[in-house]
């Protein structure tokens, strides 16, 4: 039985906005569910954050290769820091019946029998070969050895999104990979036939991502100028973007950049922003704000997302809720023109489906699976 876990992450896992909540809704849950959590933030000083990921690796960039990403959470002086934390957690928390690791870059196993788990969304080659589709340089390939070596001698693995899972079980020494689904990052929340009908009446998008994508953003206000000249009162709201980020300047779009959930009146607006929303749109290509997706959903809004292999796998090849989308002005705009022009009680039934679409995904379930896995490393 688990009854105690000690879980190591990078930033503080009380804060809702360290990595997109994640962290802190899998501690509360646990929590919640009369599980004694110990709390590691191994997030270094972030001076030394700053030289390193602005001035050394800005001379790294000019005189080594200008595409590296070996930022400072990759380098050894960082795994020597978090290595001392971890090794100071394990003998304060002699009770722990399970260590957790939210990363791949990071475990205590070397320090304890006890059952130790890594939890994350990818590895470093996983973010090479899907995402940036080239070689990693000599220095980032020290980490994803780093990474290897530490998926030898974990007990389990626990990856967010389905491919990332059939990738790692290709490619990794560890015998122990599972994907549990997925989960929403969202208080309870309950979808009324009023709360449907008003956003019927309001046309207005929301689109929520961050600065990586902007491709998606940027296609979808040429889209927009297009769509202004049918729909009267069209309104566009931009949350993790700011407006400086874009070149061109619209009339109607309302940027909001980063709302952080933990302030109060900043998730009010977020959430106000997404209950009032007729559609979300993000098309970015191979990956558009995952998480954020499933969020809004569960808030009962019909989307438009690219068709990257983690949703299609999750939610099939066609969706009933909303639908895919190329990144292409002309395909865009028919399909939020598609969205827009449906009857009332079509969009309550779209609105109805996307919720039902994520219900299952709760982080009490999700725990639950966990904590399954952890059991069956003490029992082998």
């Amino acid at each position: 039985m688990t009854e105690e876990v000690t879980v190591f992450s990078y930033g503080d896992s009380n804060n809702l906005s360290t990595w997109s909540n994640v962290p802190f809704f899998l501690t509360k849950t646990m929590e919640n569910k009369n599980i004694t959590v110990n709390r590691v933030n191994v997030e270094p000083n972030k001076y030394f954050v700053f030289i390193w990921n602005k001035l050394v690796l800005k001379l790294l960039k000019i005189f080594f290769n200008s595409e590296t990403t070996y930022t400072f959470d990759r380098t050894p002086f960082f795994r020597k820091f978090v290595d001392m934390k971890m090794k100071k957690a394990v003998n304060k928390y002699k009770n722990t019946d399970m260590f957790l690791s939210i990363s791949f870059s990071f475990h205590p196993k070397k320090y304890t029998n006890k059952p130790v788990i890594m939890f994350c969304d990818w590895t470093y080659d996983y973010y090479f070969d899907h995402f940036l589709k080239r070689k990693p340089d000599k220095l980032e390939m020290q980490e994803i050895k780093n990474q290897r070596l530490l998926q030898e001698s974990t007990d389990a693995m626990i990856v967010l999104f389905p491919d990332v899972c059939e990738y790692l079980k290709i490619k990794s020494t560890c015998n122990n990979i599972y994907y549990l689904g997925n989960v929403v990052n969202s208080d309870n929340y309950r979808l009324t036939n009023e709360v449907i009908e008003n956003k019927y009446r309001n046309n207005n998008i929301v689109f929520i991502g961050s600065k990586k994508y902007l491709p998606g953003l940027n296609t979808l206000l040429r889209s927009f100028t297009k769509l202004r000249e049918k729909y009267d009162n069209l309104t566009l709201d931009v949350i993790g973007i700011n407006k400086n980020d874009t070149d061109v300047k619209y009339e109607n779009v309302n940027f909001w950049g980063y709302l952080n959930k933990s302030e109060l009146d900043d998730k009010a607006k977020y959430y106000d922003i997404v209950n009032n929303a007729k559609v979300f749109v993000n098309t970015t290509p191979n990956w558009a704000s995952f998480s954020a997706v499933l969020d809004v959903m569960y808030h009962g809004c019909p989307i438009i997302t690219s068709k990257y292999r983690s949703f299609q796998e999750t939610f099939g090849n066609e969706i009933k809720f909303g639908s895919y989308s190329i990144n292409d002005e002309k395909t865009l705009t028919k399909k939020i023109h598609d969205i827009f022009d449906i009857r009332l009680d079509e969009y309550r039934e779209k609105c109805k489906l996307s919720r039902n679409a994520v219900e299952p995904y709760s982080w009490s379930n999700y725990v639950d699976k966990i904590i399954d896995i952890s059991n069956q490393v003490k029992e082998k």
